[in-house]
């Protein structure tokens, strides 16, 4: 397995793994049918306005592809650029592996080269599986936000966790 920050190169096997793993959990603010409509140069766009902006993604490649990322999106504000949302998505057939905490691992490494000092993300109050992993590498509980993801016509509060850089 390799770690390393994702390229406009890697446009296609990137939007392969985000179709894939959008398929495989309702745990994503993306859809799987939102995923499906994007195509390769949306892909390379996204992630060259990623890189531009100073923002960026880890991913973990296997023989097989792309199997996890954690992508960090750097606040655009002089005085907000401290901080930076987070995100993890792994393939399935990955969970359980330590992909995430590798490409968390990498990501905060990252993110502490370019001055980041908080990182914050959202996910489903009921995926207490992300939140128990989120815990264990030091993030913490910051609120919530009511009726945050709408899927099937059915709403799930999201809960925000922070993670303090030193």
């Amino acid at each position: 397995m390799r770690y390393r920050l994702v390229r406009e190169s890697d446009a296609s096997a990137y939007l392969e793994f985000f179709r894939s793993v959008a398929s495989e959990t309702d745990n994503l603010a993306c859809s799987a049918k939102e995923a499906a409509a994007m195509t390769v140069e949306d892909e390379r766009a996204f992630i060259r306005n990623t890189n531009g902006s100073g923002s960026f993604s880890i991913i973990a490649v296997a023989d097989d592809g792309i199997c996890g990322s954690c992508d960090i999106r750097i606040q655009n504000r002089e005085r907000l650029r401290h901080r930076a949302a987070m995100g993890i998505a792994v393939r399935k057939e990955y969970w359980g592996t330590g992909v995430a905490q590798h490409v968390l691992e990498e990501a905060i490494a990252e993110a502490k080269r370019r001055g980041i000092r908080i990182i914050y993300l959202t996910v489903r109050a009921d995926n207490k599986r992300a939140i128990a992993f989120y815990k264990r590498n030091g993030f913490e509980f910051s609120g919530v936000h009511r009726m945050l993801f709408c899927i099937d016509g059915k709403y799930y509060d999201g809960e925000q966790y922070e993670l303090l850089l030193k």
